[in-house]
């Protein structure tokens, strides 16, 4: 049994693939967060980490929030350019998959999923 087998399972045959497929009800939240939702959580990390510093870290709180906007602000700019470039939907899997191949397209979909 090779590795890729015991990682991924076995190939399915073409007959197969239909009923493995992920619709939209399951492979949104499956496959939804991304880098979008993962940089919102800046701001509650941010003031948990100032909480315990009491009137100090309030003192910290709008520089740190004006730095996840600028974040979130990066985020935004390529998430627009993908939206029009894939206008029937473009998730990070699929813009692996058709600009570095099948198996890139799999490790984007995977790291998504273990996220």
């Amino acid at each position: 049994m090779s590795l890729m087998t015991v990682l991924f399972g076995r190939r399915l045959a073409s007959d197969e693939e239909e009923k493995e497929q992920i619709g939209p009800l399951s492979g949104i939240p499956v496959l939804g967060l991304d880098a979008l939702a993962s940089a919102s959580y800046g701001p509650e990390a941010a003031l948990t980490v100032l909480l315990p510093l009491g009137a100090l870290g309030v003192h910290y709180i709008v520089p740190l929030s004006a730095l996840v906007i600028g974040l979130l602000a990066i985020v935004y700019v390529p998430y627009r350019q993908t939206s029009a470039a894939y206008p029937n939907g473009g998730g990070s899997h699929i813009v692996a998959k058709e600009n570095l191949g099948t198996r890139a397209g799999l490790v984007a979909a995977a790291a998504l999923l273990i996220d």
